[in-house]
């Protein structure tokens, strides 16, 4: 099973970052805020990763292992997504937010068209 820590969501809009150690997918993982344009391009160590390629299939399917395992508070990940504004957040919200972000980028990376047209 991989490991994933160092999980960010950075100020530009939207810009997630994380580190991934295991099963081969080791590195230093970004998914560009969508203000930058769509698709959102996801990279590995700086490295643009094909959209819609077996690269991001794997790297999706092992977050959702990952985040399987992790997730004990499924209620909290739900209103910590129904909040318009994290401020101040109680204890057991601010706990799930990493765990929010990689579900974000999973949820993006599965739902996107431009991603899925690719993998036609």
């Amino acid at each position: 099973m991989i490991r994933v820590h160092d999980i960010m969501m950075w100020r530009d809009g939207g810009t997630i970052t994380f580190t991934v150690e295991g099963d081969n997918l080791s590195g230093r993982y970004r998914l560009r805020t969508p203000i930058a344009g769509e698709p959102r391009l996801l990279f590995r160590d700086d490295v643009q990763v094909p959209i819609g390629g077996e690269a991001e299939a794997v790297l999706t399917s092992a977050l959702k292992r990952w985040l399987s395992f992790n997730i004990d508070d499924e209620n909290a990940l739900a209103r910590l997504g129904e909040l318009h504004e994290w401020r101040n957040l109680p204890e057991d919200l601010a706990r799930v937010v990493p765990l929010y972000r990689i579900r974000s980028v999973i949820r993006y990376l599965e739902a996107n068209p431009s991603r899925n047209a690719a993998k036609s």
